[in-house]
């Protein structure tokens, strides 16, 4: 069965995060080969990039920006911190601490 296929059909996302985080760790290919069942050449030329960009999901709002969509030209977009969700309140935080510690 080819790598590729076994990778995107029959591991689940807690196997592929885990891939990640193993390989992130210093775990060998050849340990992540054992493991997962995946050729060492896949490893290398599809999960070792350092380059290679991970998706996140901050979630979205619920109510639309405008009623009219020829309102949407003229975006006036005012958030009060108790509007925004979980995930988002959390990158602000993280945020507020990264630029603190960078300015200090």
């Amino acid at each position: 069965m080819k790598a590729q296929y076994k990778y995107d059909h029959m591991l689940g996302d807690k196997e592929k995060n885990l891939i990640s985080i193993l390989l992130n760790k210093g775990k060998t290919i050849e340990y992540i080969s054992n493991r997962f069942g995946l050729s060492k050449k896949f490893i290398r030329t599809n999960l070792c990039n350092p380059d290679r960009v991970h998706s996140i999901c901050l979630g979205s709002k619920k109510i639309a920006y405008n009623d009219d969509e020829m309102q949407y030209g003229e975006l006036e977009l005012n958030y009060s911190f108790n509007e925004l969700n979980n995930n988002e309140i959390e990158a602000y935080n993280n945020y507020e601490l990264k630029t603190k510690s960078n300015n200090d």
